[in-house]
Formats: C-alpha cells, sequence, structure tokens
C-alpha cells in the first residue's frame, strides 16, 4: 500500500510546491523583516525576488500538458493556470522593483508591502487553479484582503487611505454576492465542487432557474474584479489614489486573476445556461467597452484615464469571454458551438492578457518613476516636454499608449487583431465592429500623451526627475510589447495549445 501511495503523494506535492513556496516565502519575508530591524528593506526586496523566481523554477520542473488534481479535488493544475502563474509572479517581479525604486525616491519604506504583495500572487494562483466553489472564495478573498492593504497601506496619504476603504468597502458587496451566488449555487447542485455543478446542470431542467440566478449573483463579484460596467464605479477612484505601482498591479495581476475564472466559470455554465449567459454578457460587454472609452476622453489625470481604459480594455475581453460561449454557423445553419472558433477566442483573449500587461506595467512603472516624495505624476499637462528631459521615459510611456490604443506594429494591435477575428469567425460582426469603433475612440487620449510629451514646450514645474531602475525595467517591457507586436505568431501558437486542453 505505501509503494502505491508514495508517487501519488510526491506527485501531489510536486504540484503543490509553487503555492507551498509563495505561502511559506510570504511567511519568510515577515520573519526576516522582525528578526533584521534596518533602516532600508532592499534584503526585503531582495528576499521577494528570490520566493517568485523560486515559484517560477517550481512550476517549469512540475512539467507541462498534464492535468493534475490536487487536494481532493479543490485545485486542478493545468497549463492553462500555469499560464496565469506564470503571468501573476511577472506582473509581481516587476511591482516589487517598481515599488522598491518608490521606495528609495521617496524615503518612506513600507516592509509590510513585500508578503501582502506574496499573498495576493498565492491567492491568484489559487483562484486561476479552483476547481471547487470553496476554493474559488478561498482564492478570491485571499487576493483581495492583501489588494485592500496594498492599496489603502500607504500611512499619512489621505488619497490611499481613502482608495484602500472604498475598496474594501464596495468589495465586500461583492463578496456578499458572490457568496448568496454559491450557496445557492450548491443548493443547486448539492456539492461545491464544478464537476458536481457540471453533472446537476447536464442532469435535466431540473431547478435551472435556481441555477440561473445563482450564476448572475457569481456574475457580480466576478464583475467586481474585472471591473465590468455597472461594478466598476471603485475602479477611478481607488486606482487614482492608490501608489501607481500598486495600480500597475490591480489593472494587470488582479484583471487577469479575474478574467482566469471568470473565463473558467462561463465555460462551466455553458451550454446549458447559455441562453440566459450569452445576451447578459453581450449587452455587459458593449456598455463596458463604451462607458469606459467616451468617459476617458474627459480625464485630465493620467491615472484615472488609465482606470477608465481599463475598463474599456475589460469590455474588449469580455468579447472574447462572449465568442466562448457563442452558437456558431455550421453550413448546415443549425446554431452549434465551434471547437475551432473557441479556441481561436480563448488564445486571443490569453494572447491580450499577456499584452494588456506588459502595456500597463510599462505605463504605470513610468508614472511611478516619475513621481517623487509621495506626489504622483498624475497630470497629463506636466508631461510636456517630458521628450526632452527624459527621452527614454517619453519613449517608453509614447509605446505603452501606441499600443494601448492598437497602433501596429505594437502588441496591442495584434491582440485586438486575434481577439476580432475570433469575434468575426463566430458571425458576431456587429460587435466586432462596436470594438473597433471603439478601438478608434480610445485614440485620442492615448496620442493626447504622445502630444502632450513631444510637440509642446517644457514649462516649469513638469515632471523633470526619473528613477533609472524603474525606467529601465519598463524600457524592457516596451521592447517585449515591440517584438510582440512584430513576432505574436510563437505565443500565438502556445495560447491555441494551452486552450485546446479545455473541454467546451
Amino acid at each position: 500500500m505505501n509503494g502505491f501511495l508514495a508517487p501519488a503523494i510526491g506527485d501531489q506535492l510536486d504540484a503543490l510546491l509553487p503555492f507551498l513556496i509563495v505561502a511559506g516565502g510570504g511567511l519568510l519575508v515577515m520573519l526576516v523583516d522582525a528578526l533584521f530591524r534596518t533602516k532600508r528593506k532592499d534584503h526585503l526586496s531582495l528576499l521577494t525576488l528570490i520566493v517568485l523566481l523560486l515559484s517560477v523554477l517550481a512550476q517549469l520542473r512540475s512539467g507541462f500538458g498534464d492535468e493534475r488534481v490536487l487536494l481532493s479535488g479543490m485545485l486542478t493544475v493545468t497549463d492553462f493556470s500555469r499560464f496565469f502563474d506564470f503571468l501573476f509572479v511577472g506582473c509581481a517581479v516587476l511591482t516589487t522593483v517598481f515599488a522598491g525604486s518608490a521606495f528609495d525616491r521617496g524615503g518612506r519604506q513600507r516592509p509590510e508591502f513585500f508578503p501582502l504583495l506574496l499573498f495576493a500572487v498565492l491567492g491568484m494562483m489559487v483562484l486561476a487553479s479552483a476547481s471547487d466553489l470553496l476554493s474559488v472564495f478561498l482564492g478570491l478573498e485571499t487576493m483581495s484582503l492583501a489588494v485592500y492593504v496594498l492599496a489603502g497601506g500607504v500611512r499619512g496619504d489621505v488619497r490611499s487611505s481613502e482608495a484602500g476603504f472604498k475598496y474594501l468597502l464596495m468589495g465586500s458587496f461583492a463578496s456578499a454576492f458572490l457568496l448568496m451566488g454559491m450557496a445557492l449555487l450548491y443548493g443547486f447542485a448539492g456539492g461545491t465542487a464544478f464537476s458536481d455543478i457540471g453533472r446537476a446542470l447536464a442532469a435535466g431542467p431540473g431547478e435551472r432557474g435556481l441555477a440561473a440566478l445563482a450564476g448572475g449573483l457569481i456574475l457580480v463579484g466576478f464583475g467586481f474584479k474585472v471591473a465590468m460596467v455597472p461594478f466598476h464605479m471603485w475602479t477611478p477612484d481607488v486606482y487614482d489614489g492608490a501608489p501607481a505601482y500598486v495600480t500597475g498591479f490591480m489593472a494587470t495581476a488582479v484583471k487577469a486573476a479575474g478574467f482566469a475564472i471568470l473565463t473558467r466559470f462561463v465555460l462551466l455554465m455553458q451550454p446549458h445556461l447559455a441562453f440566459t449567459w450569452y445576451p447578459l454578457l453581450v449587452g455587459l460587454a458593449v456598455v463596458t467597452m463604451s462607458v469606459g472609452n467616451l468617459v476617458a476622453l474627459a480625464q485630465n489625470g493620467i491615472k484615472r484615464m488609465l482606470a477608465w481604459s481599463s475598463i474599456a480594455h475589460a469590455g474588449y475581453l469580455l468579447l472574447g469571454v462572449v465568442t466562448l460561449i457563442s452558437p456558431a454557423h455550421g453550413n448546415s445553419g443549425q446554431m452549434m458551438l465551434g471547437r475551432e472558433v473557441g479556441e481561436a477566442a480563448g488564445s486571443a483573449l490569453l494572447f491580450y492578457l499577456l499584452g494588456y500587461s506588459l502595456m500597463n506595467l510599462a505605463a504605470f512603472g513610468v508614472i511611478g518613476a516619475l513621481s517623487k516624495g509621495g506626489r504622483e505624476a498624475d497630470e497629463i499637462e506636466r508631461y510636456a516636454g517630458l521628450s526632452r528631459r527624459k527621452p527614454l521615459a517619453a519613449a517608453v510611456l509614447a509605446i505603452a499608449m501606441l499600443s494601448l490604443a492598437g497602433i501596429p506594429p505594437m502588441v496591442g494591435f495584434m491582440s485586438k487583431f486575434y481577439l476580432f477575428s475570433a469575434v468575426v469567425r463566430a458571425g458576431l460582426v456587429p460587435l466586432a465592429i462596436i470594438g473597433v469603433i471603439n478601438s478608434l475612440l480610445s485614440v485620442y487620449y492615448y496620442l493626447r500623451i504622445l502630444v502632450v510629451m513631444y510637440m509642446k514646450k517644457p514649462e516649469e514645474g513638469g515632471y523633470d526627475d526619473a528613477d533609472t531602475v524603474a525606467v529601465s525595467a519598463a524600457a524592457v517591457l516596451a521592447g517585449l510589447i515591440l517584438l510582440l507586436g512584430v513576432m505574436p505568431e510563437g505565443v500565438h501558437r502556445a495560447a491555441q495549445e494551452i486552450f485546446r486542453q479545455i473541454t467546451f
């Protein structure tokens, strides 16, 4: 018996190792901070980077292409979850670099930042691998509680405290909706595992109304995390009030975690509840991208502009989710979900999330690099003449803005190309047209930043000091934005292979 159990236990530990490293690393960072009371916290930053690197190595060691069911079905590790784990860790590494630079410039160290960042990543990893409602809730709350404190934990900063309080208050309401939906879904399925829910939905009509109501309530909780209209109102205030390095992490990793679980949950509920989910998500996608872009046009602060921009991008990403559950027209004229269309939409979704993360991290990295002494580099007009004072910072920010606008040859253009192509292949041409129109609207407020930086003369009081380390890290991201824009095929093919594992 022991001979049979040993390989199984070893397999479980092997797959759980990335989670254990991040969780243990968070505890270790707290312990080291308590034992070594120094004014500077460079050792905590370095230790955090080492923990994140070790988690990547553990992921690589566990292998690819196989599916691991862990903890009696609470977690399921696949290439889909591994993709997101790498994305979360990458965002955390860059956030650690940007934060360390901000601490050095501002002179205010935040030792609690580093363990909170690791615990947020742990929650995201659990969320991406969750295959039970209980693990979904645990992952979501672990991530959320850490991010609440990251957003509002800058001592003496009223705007940061306000951001954290608003995020906590509204996040609590969203969690209440989520829990109520989970309770109803448990009542419908008689279990919390995704497999139990899938069997209950496939068994027959039954209490489909109860399942539809439960799904709607759960959608509120997920919609809050991805900044979907009408659950988006926290986004501008929180993004604006939180430090730039935290805002960049929230705009990328938190949004990616939300879309990871939203995508899996939508596929779980489809096709049994597609008749309610499909029209609902279509309407939410159109409203989200339209509201985000229209309000962004009127913003004078770059962080609020990028906040509304992130709402618009959530709408674009929702188009990919909609395409996953849309009926595709076959040759027979009958409505059916084409696996090929689903794979195209899924791979476009993954590629878009990767490109979006690179663009936003680069943009917020430059904003953080220009901030000094607790003063955020937020006013767009004070970027006037930045190309003459800090040419590298201006060039990186320009590349990020052009890519967000979808201008070739940037990764943002290819992301939208793959996404809109999948939407068209699914026969949803009107949605693709609305997406393109919204993308054209966004060009105005993105290019406005370039006009200010390159075509206006420097003025007194402009941002003229930038951290070299942060700008250099953002420049690496700018290089990746250009590289993936010119040569996207390898990553896109890998995204297709990842999504082929998912059962439609």
